[in-house]
């Protein structure tokens, strides 16, 4: 009799210590799966609010000179100064093509090769990039040539 209550007794403790920590394990893979619900949460809601936050340049906009060496955002738009952009529609003013027939690599990828019917975005960087307020020409200098492209809104 003794023994059987020995054994109960053991048993009994066995099984209230496995309870508590298959409990406790239930509770930390919670808390765990809760944490990592969060973060990707996080993650999602923070690209969205970046990628909704562009502010494109019009006409009004004031542009000083920014050195652009970096490349275009996802969506072909060109990041000047966060958060101001500007769309790469904007398509070239053929004023000078003689002054660009001297420099190969500006005439073969504005003119000669253009994917996008010379556009800002055929123009290889980099190059420096500016905009006067109240107009629609937005002026860039490549290779010491002044390059005028008509902003499109």
């Amino acid at each position: 009799m003794k023994e059987f209550l020995t054994f109960v007794k053991k048993s009994t403790h066995t099984y209230i210590l496995k309870s508590k920590q298959n409990k406790n394990s239930q509770w930390k893979l919670f808390y765990w799966l809760t944490v990592i619900v969060i973060f990707v949460s996080l993650i999602f809601m923070v690209r969205f609010v970046l990628n909704s936050s562009k502010i494109y340049i019009d006409k009004s906009t004031l542009i000083h000179p920014y050195y652009i060496d970096w490349s275009l955002e996802r969506d072909g738009s060109l990041r000047i100064n966060d958060p101001f952009y500007i769309k790469t529609e904007a398509t070239f003013m053929k004023d000078n093509l003689e002054e660009l027939k001297s420099d190969s690599l500006i005439y073969h990828s504005l003119i000669k090769n253009s994917t996008t019917g010379n556009t800002l975005i055929d123009l290889p960087r980099p190059y420096l990039i500016w905009k006067n307020p109240n107009s629609d020409t937005i002026h860039v200098l490549k290779n010491n040539i002044i390059l005028n492209f008509n902003l499109i809104e």
